[in-house]
């Protein structure tokens, strides 16, 4: 896309200009629908839980994850290993 130098925004129309909130909210539905998942409430914010299960589901260390996502307080970057698959598996 080549977006300008001075642009920090992480989605940019063919225009080279930033997507506004409304346009990435469709988007995000309008794949939702095709992937059949239109039966559940599907939002922009929902990308950041992805990325947030993903990095702990790779053994990311927590307060890495935390400053990642920018959480002030831990508790709100904990409830991502709640489904982590190895979270025991060191234990044994």
């Amino acid at each position: 896309m080549d977006p300008p130098e001075d642009c920090d925004t992480l989605f940019v129309s063919e225009r080279r200009k930033p997507l506004s909130r409304i346009t990435v909210w469709l988007m995000i539905n309008q794949v939702a629908r095709a992937a059949g998942l239109e039966h559940l409430d599907v939002h922009p914010h929902m990308l950041r839980h992805a990325c947030g299960y993903a990095v702990v589901n790779k053994g990311t260390d927590i307060r890495i994850i935390q400053g990642y996502l920018g959480h002030r307080s831990i508790s709100s970057t904990v409830r991502y290993t709640k489904l982590d698959r190895n979270r025991f598996a060191k234990l044994f």
